[in-house]
């Protein structure tokens, strides 16, 4: 189930890449991305507080749109090969020792999302990032760090040397 919907897309986080037949697709993906990185914390304990609701439903709209971004770069890239073997598209660097030619596929940060697109690090780093700017210090309903890595549910306890 998708945190957000195209109404909040579209007028809480003022989004213009996502159209509206487009965003369940990647709200939802998105959803998903954030139950991993929050280690499924909102699934049980969403915030109920309004502004820590907001904030997830933003970091829910931001990771949707970079989604939407790497498949973007991901279908500009295969389709750049035709089928005679050669590549069309704007050229984004040449080498010249042992020839080496890179086609780029446009867009918004088009570097970081290729590399999205091509690296499953370099995706995780990005919607790790944009998770992380957006939910920095924001607790579940139970007060506990939405990004903490510790137990899920649990305040770590500190046995004092005993």
């Amino acid at each position: 189930m998708a945190y957000t919907d195209f109404t909040f897309y579209s007028s809480g986080y003022f989004g213009d890449t996502l159209t509206e037949e487009t965003a369940p697709k990647w709200l939802e993906r998105a959803s998903d991305e954030l139950d991993a990185i929050t280690f499924g914390r909102l699934t049980f304990a969403f915030p109920t507080v309004e502004a820590h609701a907001v904030k997830v439903k933003k970091a829910v709209c931001a990771i949707a749109e970079a989604l939407y971004w790497i498949d973007v770069q991901r279908r500009a890239s295969s389709a750049q090969r035709a089928e005679d073997g050669s590549y069309h598209g704007a050229v984004a660097s040449i080498s010249s020792g042992r020839e080496s030619i890179s086609y780029s596929a446009g867009g918004a940060n088009s570097s970081v999302y290729a590399a999205a697109a091509t690296s499953a690090e370099a995706q995780t780093n990005l919607i790790g990032s944009i998770a992380a700017q957006h939910l920095a210090n924001i607790p579940d309903a139970n007060g506990v760090n939405l990004l903490y890595a510790g137990g899920v549910g649990r305040v770590p306890r500190h046995n004092n040397g005993l």
